[in-house]
């Protein structure tokens, strides 16, 4: 389909304008963070001695990335016809990604979540530090720098506030920066222990987004329900796990009443649990309130101002219109966001995966949604 078809098959469903929430940029070698690195840490990350094709050989000494084993099944996790014509990994080549993408969608915004391994649940926490930094400064200098259309989440260091904080006041101001990618740990979001990050995100207008990165596996990773996953399959369908688990701890541990104004984004945990878990809050706090006399109101109430979901990968039910009467059911048409996942080759084409949401409900999640949840300045 040509740029001009999609744009008018996107007028034709409705749509006004078009945040794509999820979109992954990625190092094309890791000398790119040279750089941004000083000698002490490139040396630990046996990177800046290695020429082209550095990322393959990270595992050459003692840096290691938390990883997962449950690796996609098909041949390649990016679509084919994403590669850029220099022959780079997709999503690595900034000028091709807003041709093939931003403008074949007539994209308003697209945001950028890192894409390539990230440092939330490294031990090392000064060399995640230092890492989580340079991978910012690189994004910021790279891709913002490209095309006026392109915003960021910027990473933290969830498992130090304290230099999390710092990260935050360091760049936390520039405009292009829209959200904080803070990626979920086996600590609780509701715990304490974040609550100098949501203070500060708050005060700054950034919402907390959330990404899966090494659920169920590796250092410092949240578990998956009662264990680990035999294969991607599982994995990947019980990642919603993750998602209800951490919101029923937002809710339930006070943090939406000390912070009113944060917004919490969920990206690719799936969005059909979140009626189930309100109907159930709401029926266990009438009964149990007196465990947690700080959550004043309704658990739905605060899941619906302050949560938000990503749309990718949406649930597909035999008939697509169960999914539209579920959103409607638990009041949840404010709370979607529209994520392509580009460049992943399960993302949602916007043109055909939204057909059965009604006109308003689509112009909420392709723009509306997004433009309320994430700072644009």
């Amino acid at each position: 389909m040509s740029a001009d078809q999609t744009r008018t098959k996107m007028k034709s469903i409705g749509a006004n304008g078009l945040i794509d929430c999820d979109i992954h940029p990625f190092l094309s070698d890791f000398n790119e963070l040279v750089p941004y690195l000083d000698e002490g840490v490139q040396r630990y990350m046996n990177i800046g001695r290695f020429s082209k094709g550095a990322m393959s050989k990270q595992n050459g000494g003692s840096f290691v990335f938390p990883t997962s084993p449950y690796g996609n099944p098909l041949p390649v996790a990016l679509r084919a016809d994403a590669f850029p014509p220099n022959g780079d990994l997709p999503g690595t080549d900034p000028r091709f990604l807003a041709t093939d993408l931003l403008d074949r969608f007539d994209t308003t915004y697209g945001i950028l979540n890192v894409g390539h391994g990230t440092m939330a649940a490294y031990h090392n926490l000064e060399i995640a530090g230092k890492y989580t930094s340079a991978v910012n400064d690189w994004l910021y200098d790279k891709w913002m720098k490209s095309d006026p259309r392109y915003k960021m989440t910027m990473e933290i260091t969830p498992l130090d506030p304290e230099q999390s904080v710092k990260e935050i006041e360091r760049i936390g101001k520039r405009p292009e920066i829209v959200g904080i990618n803070m990626h979920c740990t086996n600590i609780p979001l509701g715990k304490k222990h974040y609550w100098p990050i949501y203070e500060v995100a708050e005060a700054y207008g950034l919402p907390i987004v959330l990404h899966p990165d090494t659920e169920g596996n590796g250092e410092y990773a949240p578990p998956l329900g009662v264990g680990p996953a035999s294969t991607y399959m599982e994995w990947h369908t019980s990642l919603g796990l993750v998602g209800q688990r951490n919101t029923i701890s937002l809710v339930c541990e006070g943090v939406f009443e000390r912070f009113p104004k944060l917004k919490v984004i969920f990206i690719e945990y799936g969005v059909s649990w979140i009626g189930p878990v309100m109907w159930r809050l709401d029926k266990n706090w009438k009964s149990l309130r007196q465990e947690i006399p700080w959550v004043k109101n309704l658990p739905s109430e605060y899941i619906r101002n302050n949560i938000r979901l990503g749309t990718q990968p949406i649930e597909e039910p035999f008939r697509p219109k169960d999914l539209v009467e579920i959103i409607q059911m638990c009041g949840a048409e404010d709370m979607l966001v529209y994520c392509s996942d580009y460049p992943h080759w399960d993302g949602d084409d916007p043109t055909r995966a939204f057909l059965h949401f009604p006109k308003e409900m689509r112009d909420k999640v392709f723009f509306n949604n997004a433009r309320a949840s994430y700072r644009f300045l």
